[in-house]
C-alpha cells in the first residue's frame, strides 16, 4: 500500500518492512522470480544509500501496518539478500 506507516513507526527508521513486501509481491509474480535475487541485493543496496535504518525486530512496523503485513517478509528478504549476495546479484 506504501502508506509508510511502518517507517513513521520503527524507531530505527527502518523500511525494510515496506521494501520486503514490496519485493515479495514482485517476487510472485511469474516474470518477477527470475530476477528475485538480484532484485533483493539492489533494493537493499537502495535502501542503505537513501539511509534508511536497519531492522532489530522491535515489530513496531508490524503493529502499525493497517494491511497488518507480517514481519515474514523481511525474513524472507534477508534470505533472499544472503543468497543473492553469495551468488554475487546485483552487478552489472
Amino acid at each position: 500500500i506504501g502508506c509508510g506507516a511502518c517507517v513513521a513507526a520503527c524507531p530505527n527508521g527502518s523500511a525494510m518492512l515496506f521494501t520486503a513486501a514490496k519485493i515479495g509481491h514482485l517476487n510472485s509474480l511469474p516474470q518477477g522470480k527470475t530476477e528475485r535475487l538480484d532484485r533483493a541485493v539492489n533494493m537493499a543496496r537502495q535502501h542503505d544509500a537513501e539511509g534508511f535504518g536497519n531492522c532489530t525486530n522491535i515489530r513496531e512496523c508490524e503493529a502499525a501496518c493497517p494491511k497488518e503485513i507480517s514481519i515474514d517478509f523481511i525474513a524472507q528478504f534477508n534470505r533472499d539478500l544472503i543468497a543473492g549476495t553469495l551468488a554475487g546479484a546485483g552487478r552489472k
